[in-house]
């Protein structure tokens, strides 16, 4: 099974220049869970982490992509 480290695009103004891994499509895919279960966290393996830890509680399309479907 591979590994996929989701890296979100935050919606913070400044996060908007960053450059985060995954696909424009993947992104949008967690960003709402990453809103709602890792808000504040700035480091992209940090809201990885945070996202695999609520996996049960994310949305379907998000837990596809950590899941690497």
């Amino acid at each position: 099974m591979r590994t996929l480290i989701v890296l979100i695009l935050l919606a913070a103004p400044c996060a908007a220049s960053a450059q985060h891994a995954g696909t424009p499509q993947q992104q949008a895919a967690c960003r709402p869970d990453v809103l709602r279960f890792c808000r504040g966290i700035n480091d992209d393996y940090a809201v990885a982490d945070c996202l695999r830890a609520q996996m049960g509680r994310l949305r379907h399309s998000c837990r596809n992509v950590i899941e690497g479907r």
